[in-house]
């Protein structure tokens, strides 16, 4: 089976790399890792479109990626693996729980999206920071999760989807279901006048939450591992009536 597993920490943060230690315990697995040569995280889903960047080796089938981690997805499957796309995207294991609006701002979850671009099962792994990634049961339990989803991909996999997994600091842990909850990250701003005339912003640490019942926050901090599938193209068509009062000239009056 071959797997691709990318991040947006950098290719040396250890989830990475209990990442690619359970990928490897799969039956015939070849596992390719492409990451970020530093810490990329809340990037989004950018990709270096107008510039090139740059793939260094650092042992076979790994490589670090100078651009963002859409690019280093896109580095695996339009490039490294074109001729033989793989089986599974794992994603992770991010530093760090992605709830709520982190959905959109995760470099994490754009790994997972994109393998959902080109048709490929994906699930984005994220973690409470400090986990203890070294420890045996910890890594017997990934290898487990881990072999589990490769088996029953077919059960859970749809097209244009991803699955998303919050660790707890503490696993082993029961996978449970969750719903996406609300916690804003940046949403108050530290201004700071300079000198020149101009003023130095930054996002100020914290988060605005809004509690929704069976959100991934409250059974995260239970000890619990949440997953739920995600869809990146949530299109409504606007009803016919709302269309027509568009189009009408009275409509377009300001």
């Amino acid at each position: 089976m071959r797997i691709l597993v990318c991040n947006d920490d950098g290719h040396a943060a250890p989830g990475l790399g209990a990442l690619e230690a359970a990928a490897a315990t799969l039956p015939e697995a070849e596992v390719w890792t492409v990451a970020p040569e530093h810490k990329r995280s809340s990037m989004g889903h950018s990709i270096s479109l107008h510039e090139p960047f740059t793939l260094r080796p650092l042992a076979q089938r790994r490589f670090a990626c100078s651009g963002t981690p859409a690019d280093c997805a896109l580095a695996g499957l339009g490039w490294l693996l074109h001729d033989a796309p793989p089986a599974l995207v794992l994603s992770g294991i991010n530093e760090g729980r992605n709830i709520g609006e982190d959905i959109a701002y995760s470099g994490t979850m754009a790994i997972a999206r994109e393998a959902s671009f080109w048709g490929i099962p994906a699930v984005a792994f994220s973690g409470e920071k400090g986990i203890a990634f070294g420890e045996p049961g910890v890594a017997r339990w990934l290898a487990a999760t881990v072999q589990a989803l490769a088996l029953q991909v077919a059960a859970w996999h749809r097209p244009q989807h991803w699955l998303s997994i919050n660790l707890p600091a503490t696993v082993p842990a029961p996978l449970v279901p969750a719903v996406a909850g609300r916690a804003k990250i940046a949403a108050r701003i530290e201004a700071e006048p300079l000198p020149d005339g101009t003023t130095r912003l930054r996002y100020a640490s914290g988060r605005r939450v809004e509690r929704l019942e069976g959100d991934e926050m409250a059974r995260i901090d239970a000890g619990q591992a949440t997953v739920y599938r995600l869809g990146w193209n949530a299109v409504e068509p606007l009803p016919g009536p709302l269309l027509a009062a568009l189009n009408t000239p009275s409509g377009h009056r300001g």
